[in-house]
């Protein structure tokens, strides 16, 4: 035991007198024991001391971390790194986190509480107190689209516009990704702001992105196209006027305005008038007349106007007992004709249905609609009671004999009475076309009446008719004769007229012929009148020779008489 510790003692460098001079004056008193025992506990601690330090050896590589949770304030060492970290307080590894170029990374700090966030492409390691909350992918936003993203802490919503990889913040949270709005060149949007109510109107060609909690009422919507015919009636809905626009183009409303309606022109043709009642309820008649060229007018109706239009009974067919409604809007001034079918009853009470036709024309648009609102009704009810008069005063068989002297007389009376024109219209005729009793026993006897009439009426067309085509036979032989006596006479002047132009032509002949002869005798005979006898002779024996070559040449036979 002696030796082994003097060679202790030897390799320590001390001498082993010095070392038991020396260890005897601190303890002489202890023995071998306890030295060994104080030796043993020494070799303990430094073999526990000889494991700590190789347990300590530490190899980080390049995406290592150790975290060491130091009481006094943690502290980490990344890699890569190797050597003794020694410490007797808890110690964690943690892998780096690798963000990619298109993630990023949201890190909270424990102690203040604070998070932020952190971009990648990156190995990321983590503080002592940081915590790692999430890895997200960034938002890609191509050129045609935008991200709507709120801020989770003060509740701003704001729009983040491509082409981006846009990278969130610590607070932020994508609501969710829209296309931009495209607007062609023709297209208009109306935007509204959700929060001030402001309105704004975006006219293309353009791809835009709207200011946050903007909205469209309508969407998109065409450009409206205006041209000669057209035109729109636009709202201001800050003042509430009312403007209409008739430039021709394409057009668009601005802020605070609304399209009420297209309006089209309106053609007034020559025949027609159309009324227009403004805001302060003035009439105005535009009339197709009033044009100098008389081709008729056209006008678009004004802001605040309207077209007046009346409720007109409509006559045009039969039956007319209950007339329809119609609209009217534009008055045709052209003559009309409406259909009745009236009952009515002679002085001697028989009952009796009549039908026809009547005309009549609007004279004056002012006076008809300031008078009347229904001026078709109102002529069919003034003839009816007009008509119902003048049958009351004649009896039946008057009726049958002169019914169109009766309709003509009410007629007469009635265009008198001052009753159309203060409508400004005009009662051109009445005409009966039918009449009938309305009692079955009546109307038989009335159609025998009828019938006995129309044969009378026959019979007499038929003498008539025997009378005109004798009248006509004898009117001819008349003229036939005294056309044969024109030809007799028309004969008898050519006869002469001919005789007379053979009996000059033979006398000139024979003037000639007798000249002639008598001319050539003028050395021979010089005496004219022996000329003369001679050409007598010579003429007095052509006419023997001829009479001779006739008799002879004929089938008559020649008696001598002694």
């Amino acid at each position: 035991m002696a030796d082994t510790t003097d060679h202790v003692d030897v390799e320590a460098g001390r001498p082993r007198a010095a070392a038991r001079a020396k260890s005897r004056p601190i303890c002489p008193q202890m023995p071998p024991r306890v030295w060994k025992g104080c030796i043993g506990l020494v070799g303990v601690a430094c073999l526990a001391t000889l494991i700590t330090v190789l347990a300590s050896i530490t190899d980080l590589g390049p995406s290592d971390q150790i975290l060491v949770k130091d009481p006094a304030g943690h502290w980490v060492r990344q890699g890569p790194f190797q050597g003794v970290i020694f410490t007797t307080y808890p110690k964690e590894m943690r892998q780096g986190t690798l963000l990619q170029p298109h993630q990023y990374a949201v890190v909270k700090n424990q102690l203040s509480g604070e998070p932020r966030d952190i971009d990648g492409p990156k190995l990321l390691f983590l503080g002592p107190y940081d915590k790692l909350l999430k890895v997200s992918q960034k938002v890609v936003l191509q050129d045609n689209e935008y991200a709507i993203v709120k801020h989770s802490l003060t509740g701003v919503i704001r729009h983040e516009e491509g082409p981006t990889l846009f990278h969130p913040g610590v607070f932020d949270t994508v609501l969710r990704t829209r296309s931009k709005i495209v607007l062609q060149k023709d297209e208009y949007i109306r935007m509204v702001d959700g929060v001030t109510g402001a309105e704004r109107v975006v006219h293309g060609p353009v791809n835009f992105v709207p200011i946050p909690l903007e909205t469209s009422i309508n969407g998109t919507k065409q450009d409206l196209f205006l041209n000669i015919d057209l035109s729109a009636l636009l709202l201001n809905r800050n003042t509430g006027e009312q403007r209409l626009v008739v430039e021709k183009g394409a057009f668009a409303p601005g802020p605070y305005e609304e399209i009420l309606e297209v309006r089209p022109l309106i053609y007034v043709l020559p025949h027609e008038a159309l009324v227009v009642r403004n805001e302060r309820g003035q009439l105005t008649v535009h009339a197709g007349t009033d044009a100098q060229d008389g081709l008729g007018v056209s006008f678009f109706l004004p802001p605040y106007s309207e077209i007046f239009t009346m409720m007109w009974s409509d006559y045009s067919s039969l039956p007319a007992d209950s007339s329809s409604r119609v609209l009217v809007e534009k008055i045709d001034v052209r003559a009309r004709k409406i259909f009745y079918e009236y009952e009515v009853r002679t002085r001697d009470n028989v009952k009796m249905t009549l039908e026809g036709t009547i005309f009549w024309q609007v004279t004056n648009v002012s006076k008809l609609v300031l008078s009347t609102a229904d001026p078709e009704g109102d002529v069919w009810q003034h003839a009816r009671s007009v008509l119902i008069e003048a049958v009351s005063n004649a009896t039946l068989s008057d009726f049958m004999t002169g019914f169109n002297a009766i309709v003509m007389d009410a007629f007469r009376r009635q265009a008198q009475d001052g009753f159309y024109l203060d409508r400004g219209v005009e009662l051109q005729s009445m005409e009966v076309t039918r009449f009938d009793c309305a009692d079955p026993a009546t109307s038989s006897i009335l159609q025998e009446i009828i019938q006995e009439t129309t044969n009378r009426i026959n019979r007499l067309t038929a003498q008539q008719s025997e009378n005109d085509v004798k009248a006509a036979a004898l009117t001819a032989d008349i003229l036939l004769e005294r056309q044969r006596t024109e030809l007799i006479t028309i004969k008898a002047e050519n006869e002469r007229l001919q005789a007379q132009m053979a009996g000059e032509a033979t006398g000139m002949q024979l003037m000639k012929g007798a000249a002639t002869f008598i001319g050539g005798l003028n050395e021979s005979l010089p005496s004219i009148a022996s000329r003369v006898e001679l050409y007598k002779l010579h003429e007095e024996l052509q006419s023997r020779n001829k009479d001779t070559y006739n008799l002879a040449s004929g089938s008559t036979a020649t008696y001598g008489i002694s």
